[in-house]
């Protein structure tokens, strides 16, 4: 019970912001060459992305690079911390899936870029 009572109030470490359309992460599943994108929100601490595929394609690479028109971010390494489908679909490699990662170690530089990289892209905070 305390438990879930942490879980129903805990506080997100970094505020986190709807982005613009066009803002993409490149993604690199081991089986096929690299796919952009759309990114729903982002943080300081990781983002959330819409694909289509099966999980276990995503995990080989490990790595992901945020971008839009004007600016990148590369090989960008991440854990997962959710994966779930968004709609029902007969064959488990047409469903569209919502994955939230989080980013791994940024270092100072890494930090300050990903910081201008949201400034550029957010619309408003969730």
């Amino acid at each position: 019970m305390l438990k879930f009572l942490r879980m129903l109030f805990k506080r997100r470490e970094h505020k986190r912001y709807n982005v613009k359309s066009g803002t993409f992460v490149l993604v690199a599943p081991g089986t096929d060459g690299e796919r952009k994108v759309q990114i729903v929100d982002i943080s300081m601490g990781g983002t959330a992305f819409i694909y289509n595929g099966r999980p276990e394609e995503l995990e080989e690479s490990g790595v992901i690079n945020l971008l839009t028109e004007d600016t990148n971010i590369e090989k960008v390494a991440f854990d997962t911390v959710s994966d779930t489908p968004l709609s029902e679909s007969a064959q488990p490699s047409e469903r569209f899936r919502r994955r939230g990662v989080k980013f791994k170690w940024l270092g100072v530089l890494d930090k300050v870029e990903l910081g201008k990289f949201i400034e550029a892209v957010s619309t408003f905070y969730k």
